[in-house]
């Protein structure tokens, strides 16, 4: 709650902030009041809308949907450029589909294919491409791991984005659903292009995902980007498997970006 508080006062505090807010929303006042009315846990339990400036909608129902929104629209931690107007793109830890939203504005002729195991995410997820209409957005009620199977998801219950394979990860040992897998060669396999760009957001298990690369995989993800989890990995051990893959990467802020060469 503490670390909740001070992220609410910078945003009341930051300079330029309401300038930001005001090249993206119709209304900047709306983030502020999204705020104050989700700040405390069950004060507002109802949905808030952000309207964009393009006309698209951001469902907020609870806090940490504003935290998802000041990163990937405010901050633009995804905005990449990318090699085609129609780049395909998978979302893995789509989560309510806010990454999929800031891609479909930044390259609306693209493609993308998003995955999300728990129930709750997944059909706020389809909600987000149904009241915005994105067209070419495929949601999956999967989640993506080493191998193809099952596995227990365990829930964080104050985090929307917080569920994870970890347990230390949703600070929770006894509140957890059993989700689908698919490994990371059956993703690969079903596509018939390039990916340009592979997303992984899913608190830890990117290590297993991107361990399991082969260099045949490699050539097929011209570029990757993720959030590290570095209480649960050697995030060392993983930079050299992707750079053995002949990835390079750079730090994005808290995210790590792998890019293939042209060349390659």
């Amino acid at each position: 709650m503490i670390y909740r508080l001070k992220w609410v006062l910078h945003q009341f505090a930051e300079r330029g902030g309401y300038r930001k807010h005001s090249r993206l929303l119709r209304s900047p006042a709306q983030f502020y009041l999204a705020v104050l009315r989700k700040m405390i846990p069950g004060l507002s339990p109802g949905t808030i809308s952000l309207t964009l400036v393009d006309g698209h909608v951001i469902p907020v129902r609870e806090f940490m949907t504003l935290y998802i929104y000041k990163e990937i629209f405010v901050d633009g931690c995804y905005d990449l450029p990318l090699d085609r107007s129609d780049p395909t793109i998978l979302d893995i830890g789509a989560n309510t589909g806010l990454f999929a939203l800031r891609m479909k504005q930044l390259y609306p002729s693209g493609r993308i294919t998003c995955y999300e195991p728990f129930r709750p995410n997944f059909e706020r997820l389809k909600n987000t491409i149904s009241v915005n209409r994105l067209d070419a957005v495929v949601p999956l009620q999967k989640a993506v791991g080493a191998r193809t199977g099952s596995a227990r998801l365990y829930i964080h219950r104050r985090n929307v984005g917080g569920h994870s394979f970890f347990a230390t990860e949703a600070a929770s040992s006894n509140d957890y659903v059993d989700v689908d897998v698919l490994g990371l060669d059956s993703v690969l396999g079903e596509l018939h292009r390039e990916v340009d760009l592979l997303k992984a957001d899913c608190e830890g298990a990117e290590f297993e995902i991107l361990m399991t690369m082969t260099t045949e995989q490699a050539r097929k993800v011209r570029r990757v980007i993720i959030e590290p989890t570095p209480r649960l990995y050697d995030v060392k051990q993983l930079l050299g498997h992707m750079n053995s893959l002949g990835y390079r990467h750079e730090r994005r802020d808290g995210l790590f970006l792998f890019s293939l060469p042209r060349d390659s």
